[in-house]
């Protein structure tokens, strides 16, 4: 796996996550509440996808931690499927 589709595939998926939370954020948003498991699924995705992406640069076992941000994407991609 080179570095240049290491750094697109995870721009790509971390603008998809801010993408998707900022979504459910504002369309959650009823009378004026912030809808704070949103907020929290969207910081806990961002979380895992940043410590899954540092791996991916630093450790040896790349592709495993490839798998691991595909496995991450799986709660992103599962609501869009449902709006189809």
């Amino acid at each position: 796996m080179s570095k240049m589709f290491t750094h697109t595939f995870n721009t790509i998926v971390g603008l998809i996550i801010i993408i998707e939370g900022g979504v459910y954020i504002f369309t959650n948003n009823k009378d004026g509440d912030v809808h704070v498991r949103s907020i929290l699924m969207t910081i806990l995705l961002l979380l895992a996808w940043g410590m899954s992406y540092r791996k991916q640069l630093t450790s040896e076992n790349r592709n495993n931690w490839l798998i691991v941000t595909m496995i991450i994407m799986i709660p992103v991609i599962l609501p869009w499927l449902f709006f189809i």
